[in-house]
């Protein structure tokens, strides 16, 4: 983005914006809040309703969890591959020591040298509601109402001023309780729901109402003295930026030129995160990588739940190989400048319940992804019997009786220190996962 451009879009942040920004900038000389690493982008993979980890982050080995109904009382672990139709030893074996998925991890077992995966994280609560926003934002929420940002707000309000929609979210939530009002989350169902949002609408205005209109707006700014008014009027000048450079062409699923891409990708989340990221319009994209998939009952477990796993992680590798094949404008590519996070809200219980599925769970995992951190890394560990959390010395991910236990606020601080951010600016409490980061062992 040019420098005009950017000067331009800064002027239309609103009085709230750039006050918060300017607080921020001038707290930021005298610490250690400035980012050093700026080309960096995130994308969040959410698979909503809990997911198996057995099954896909977090599996277990079939010679030792034989399902057998004495091997389920000892351990409390109950695999189901043999329910599932999955016989031998269903594990897919990467080429990174120590890192083995689970058979529907899908292609994205092919990224085992990019990508890290984090085991026995703890997690507060096992209601979707609550656990979901403890997923969005890194702290444990008042009831049902969340105590702070979304990650993904925090990460955009650091490096995406200059971008026209620097907070992109599709089907997952977002919070903003004390970012600047343009890091808020642009929310959209779907790529098509994106292209509409985007778009002139189905009326045209003659010249003279338009005109009419403007002066009408530019008065009304001169005149509020309240910084959410301003940034109320002050939005229309992104929005009609946004209209006057066609932004809705680029995810118009009927575009022929998207053809190439579509035909690769699918035309769903996948590809609008890629076309945000790459045509330089988000920072952050947030998405729901799977539907809500609830695997309490057995037979939507052994049907629906895997297939949607499958499916979420192959479209989260779509997006990685179509990065991995984009120069980067300063040289990589664009997975390089790119983290991709996969997480649920929590784990699935590890074993089958009297229908056959799989309950909540009260642990959870992480999968990461690409530039920004360390790949070909297994963080951490569920214990041997019932999968429960387990301390690391967070220097190394290995287990260790005096090390921390890790949630999601952990992966957050993390995901700000790759940055070069070493205070506290989410006020999340707590350490950040070293060993995630390039260069830490």
């Amino acid at each position: 983005m040019d420098a005009a451009r950017r000067k331009f879009l800064l002027s239309t942040l609103g009085a709230s914006g750039t006050m918060a920004l300017s607080n921020l900038l001038t707290t930021a000389r005298a610490s250690n809040a400035i980012p050093t690493v700026t080309d960096q982008h995130f994308v969040f993979a959410h698979f909503l309703g809990g997911w198996d980890a057995i099954l896909t982050v977090d599996p277990k080995d079939p010679a030792i969890y034989d399902d057998n109904e004495l091997t389920v009382a000892e351990f409390g672990v109950e695999t189901g591959y043999a329910s599932l139709g999955l016989t031998g030893d269903p594990r897919v074996f990467t080429d990174v020591d120590g890192l083995v998925f689970g058979p529907y991890i899908g292609e994205l077992a092919n990224f085992a040298s990019r990508t890290s995966v984090v085991r026995g994280m703890t997690i507060t609560s096992v209601a979707h509601g609550s656990a979901t926003i403890h997923l969005n934002t890194g702290k444990t929420p008042a009831g049902t109402g969340a105590r702070g940002s979304s990650i993904a707000t925090i990460l955009a309000s650091i490096l995406g001023e200059s971008q026209l929609m620097p907070n992109l979210v599709s089907g997952v939530g977002s919070y903003n309780l004390d970012r600047p009002a343009w890091a808020s989350g642009l929310r959209a169902s779907n790529i098509r729901d994106l292209k509409d949002l985007l778009g002139p609408g189905i009326s045209a205005l003659e010249r003279e109402e338009k005109y009419a209109l403007d002066d009408f707006f530019d008065r009304e700014l001169q005149r509020t003295n309240t910084p959410r008014r301003r940034a109320i009027f002050q939005s229309r000048d992104v929005s009609r930026m946004l209209i006057e450079e066609d932004v809705a062409s680029e995810f118009d699923v009927d575009n022929e030129a998207l053809d190439p891409l579509i035909e690769r990708m699918g035309n769903g989340a996948a590809l609008m995160a890629y076309q945000a990221l790459t045509k330089g319009y988000s920072r952050c994209v947030s998405f729901q990588a799977m539907p809500f998939s609830d695997a309490h009952a057995g037979n939507y477990w052994r049907g629906l739940h895997r297939w949607h796993l499958l499916n979420g992680f192959n479209a989260v590798a779509s997006l990685a190989s179509e990065l991995e094949a984009t120069p980067y404008p300063t040289g990589g590519t664009w997975l390089d400048h790119t983290t991709i996070v996969c997480s649920s809200e929590f784990n699935r219980t590890p074993f089958l319940n009297a229908t056959g599925g799989r309950d909540h769970g009260t642990t959870n995992s992480a999968l990461l992804l690409g530039g920004g951190i360390a790949g070909g890394k297994v963080i951490g560990e569920t214990h041997q019997k019932s999968m429960v959390a387990q301390p690391i010395d967070l220097a190394t991910g290995l287990v260790d009786e005096n090390g921390f236990t890790v949630s999601h606020e952990n992966i957050a601080v993390t995901l700000i220190k790759s940055l070069g951010i070493t205070d506290d600016v989410g006020d999340f409490r707590v350490p950040a996962i070293d060993a995630l980061l390039p260069g830490e062992e």
